[in-house]
């Protein structure tokens, strides 16, 4: 029993110690709040220096006309005043979004005109000191002078680029050109930015052509130009694509070029096989006068060879990886007689 009296006895003593601790705590934190307030107030009865934005609204730009740069968004100004006086400038700037803030400059059509502008900050001193107290003294703007040059809108037509590559399934190939619908779109902007385009772009299109083996129709978007503007967002893009098929023919003469007047070339063989590569839509078309074949004079001259090459020197559209078979012949000159 004497030892649960003491036990007792030992924890009221705790408590209590912590209640003093407690006490204490608050007591000085009171203390510490009363003199953190002492301090204001005497702080904000001194004299100080701070800087606050006031924004900027650009209005009333004439029809036909754009601004061409980056315009500043607001106007620093640095004030000089009593801290509680400026305290509360930053407590206007922080509730701005209340509907609290400094009233915003307005730079109007009264103030820009064709070119480039030069507005100096100095010239809206009156209107900002309506908001400002009657003791504050405005030191400092930033900037000093607000730059904004308006230029007349020009329109150019440009033809559209497609960027990025068309990657074919193997054994496949494009047919014809790829087709761009619009091709052609009108820009908008001043005429300094004009000048520098000559197209205009689509966004990487790597991803929506590959592995083509028919023909594809896709909608690539056109890539954004913060200098200018246009209507069309985006673009039709068309790719005929078929298989490929090889063929050969037995016979294509053989021409000559560059044989002096007074001389005759003959090639033995006269002529010689072709075979090609053709798209499945064209093998029908391809025939021996679908290729120019030619031995020059002047080659054989120069190379003392007994033998001439054969060259290509024309094929139908649409034909490719043509070779000659055989590609060199035998030939004779001879002088004409009269």
């Amino acid at each position: 029993m004497k030892e649960g009296i003491l036990n007792f006895i030992e924890k009221q003593s705790k408590k209590a110690k912590e209640f003093v601790m407690s006490k204490d705590l608050w007591v000085f934190l009171f203390f510490l709040m009363v003199s953190a307030i002492l301090w204001l107030m005497q702080a904000s009865s001194e004299k100080g220096e701070t800087t606050i934005q006031i924004p900027i609204q650009y209005e009333e730009i004439p029809e036909g006309f754009c601004k061409s740069e980056q315009l500043c968004p607001s106007l620093e100004i640095t004030v000089n005043d009593q801290w509680q006086t400026l305290f509360g400038y930053h407590a206007k700037m922080a509730f701005a979004f209340l509907g609290y803030g400094f009233d915003t400059i307005k730079i109007g059509r009264d103030k820009l005109q064709e070119g480039k502008n030069l507005i100096y900050s100095k010239s809206f001193e009156g209107k900002l000191k309506e908001q400002l107290n009657a003791n504050t003294k405005i030191e400092s703007y930033n900037p000093d002078t607000i730059r904004v040059s308006i230029f007349k809108i020009e329109k150019k037509t440009v033809p559209v680029k497609l960027v990025g590559n068309i990657t074919l399934r193997p054994q496949y190939i494009q047919i014809g050109t790829v087709q761009i619908s619009p091709n052609e779109v009108e820009i908008f902007g001043t005429k300094e930015v004009l000048n520098k385009i000559d197209s205009l772009e689509t966004v990487q299109a790597d991803s929506l052509f590959e592995d083509i083996f028919e023909n594809t129709t896709k909608i690539v978007p056109l890539r954004k130009n913060e200098n200018i503007s246009f209507h069309e967002s985006q673009v039709q893009v068309d790719v005929m694509a078929e298989q490929v098929t090889e063929k050969s023919i037995d016979v294509v003469a053989i021409n000559t070029k560059n044989v002096p007047h007074n001389m005759t070339l003959r090639t033995f063989p006269s002529s010689v096989g072709v075979k090609c590569k053709v798209g499945v839509s064209n093998w029908d078309k391809v025939a021996p006068s679908s290729f120019t074949l030619v031995v020059d004079y002047k080659k054989i001259m120069e190379s003392k060879s007994n033998k001439a090459t054969v060259e290509i020197i024309g094929s139908a559209e649409g034909v490719f990886d043509v070779s000659l078979h055989p590609d060199q012949v035998e030939f004779i000159v001879e002088t004409k007689t009269e």
